[in-house]
């Protein structure tokens, strides 16, 4: 098989091979690069489902072994990477060409196996290739963090937030840094936002913590930080991680609570002096607000993140979390007109029909409470629907988009 990551970064340098027209033609035999080849070149479909089918034995060592050594030893003649750039500087310049092209594309690849491995409820082959992408981010960092010539260092782009995300940034003297930088975030974030999905509190803490480090000024790190504090002050959460304490259990969970909820203002705080116009973290800080009994501050969050922007998904939330508060304070009046408003917003959704059918048999009206019901339709699944559902899931919602905008970066 062709060595298609090789000869496609040669052939980019065409006018710096010209005095060694014969490297272009090296070819080696490598299944897995193929595979990383064909996602790069637009057939992602294929491309994850072939993945998706290679066995997850060796596989981190095959995937260091081939996008790292494999390359030396084409271009360079050793397989030594240390040796090769200390050696043959001139050569090596053509593998950093040939490993800033084939590395953030196989770490998209990866992560993309790994949430259709999740949707297809294989989860040891969707954690292999998610702790995978995770690792070819660091092979990233360590071997084209820095840019060329000693220059400073380049500033990551930012994510903005929407239906899609805005990208590549162009920053800096090479806008290759910066489409790196930004797959880099993708991969990180989405590997966060697949633990969400999965509801796997524990293990979201140690890629969130290298996110901070890597990426301090994005709020949507920022915004997962405080979605997993959140996510920990839940009651079911709580009961869970009481499980096999000695003690006054009940106090514990009271403690818990309130350190999660301080913990949780204080990140969506941080993502909002980072991004003010984020709606969903003005959501999420006013439903903590809430949860705080701060109800005043709750609301001036509330409103703010229907302000900022035009998405009907927050206003719907607003209205859906608004309810609640009025409903939790014996407002009926209040939460019933909230309900009213939030099925405004989002006609389709489930929830505030349900709502609104408990108040109405709750008043002893059972005809509307029951004709109310009947305008339910059955639950189609999936994360576009009813965003009430998705709430518990932080920032899984994103997934989609997220990764439309990481196959949009590596393909070439």
């Amino acid at each position: 098989m062709t060595h298609g990551l090789v000869v496609v970064a040669l052939a980019g340098l065409a006018g710096l091979a010209a005095a060694s027209p014969v490297r272009a033609q090296v070819s080696v035999s490598s299944p897995y690069l193929d595979i990383v080849a064909r996602y790069q070149s637009g057939d992602q479909a294929k491309a994850v489902a072939d993945m998706a089918a290679y066995p997850t034995s060796g596989l981190r060592d095959r995937a260091r072994k081939d996008l790292r050594d494999l390359t030396c030893q084409v271009l360079c003649g050793t397989a030594d990477c240390r040796r090769a750039r200390a050696e043959k500087p001139a050569e090596f310049e053509r593998v950093l060409e040939a490993w800033s092209a084939s590395m953030p594309a196989a770490a998209a690849l990866h992560v993309d196996t790994a949430i259709q491995a999740q949707a297809d409820e294989r989860r040891d082959v969707a954690e292999a290739h998610r702790q995978l992408a995770l690792e070819l981010v660091d092979l990233m960092e360590t071997e084209l963090a820095a840019p060329a010539g000693g220059t400073s260092p380049i500033a990551r782009p930012r994510i903005a937030d929407g239906p899609a995300f805005s990208g590549p940034t162009t920053t800096g003297p090479d806008p290759q840094i910066a489409r790196r930088a930004q797959a880099s975030q993708l991969v990180t974030l989405l590997s966060i936002w697949l633990l969400q999905l999965r509801g796997d509190l524990p293990q979201i803490q140690a890629p969130l913590a290298r996110a901070q480090q890597r990426f301090p000024q994005d709020p949507l790190v920022a915004l997962a930080l405080g979605s997993l504090h959140e996510a920990h002050a839940a009651p079911n959460a709580l009961v869970e991680a009481s499980a096999g304490r000695q003690g006054n259990l009940e106090k514990w969970r009271q403690e818990e609570r309130a350190y999660r909820l301080a913990q949780a203002l204080a990140a969506y705080h941080q993502a909002v002096a980072l991004d003010p116009t984020l709606a969903e973290t003005h959501l999420r800080l006013g439903h903590v607000l809430l949860l705080a009994g701060k109800a005043d501050e709750a609301d001036a969050a509330f409103a703010r993140a229907s302000a900022e922007t035009g998405d009907r998904r927050w206003g719907y939330l607003a209205e859906m979390l608004r309810a609640d508060g009025a409903d939790a304070r014996g407002d009926r009046g209040a939460a019933r007109q909230r309900y009213q408003a939030a099925l405004g917003a989002w006609p389709d959704a489930q929830s505030p029909v349900l709502a609104l059918s408990r108040l109405e048999a709750s008043d002893g009206d059972w005809p509307a409470a029951q004709a109310r019901l009947s305008t339910l339709t059955p639950r189609a699944g999936g994360r576009a629907e009813d965003p009430w559902w998705a709430y518990g899931f932080g920032q899984a919602w994103r997934i989609d988009a997220g990764l439309a905008t990481l196959r949009r970066l590596v393909v070439r």
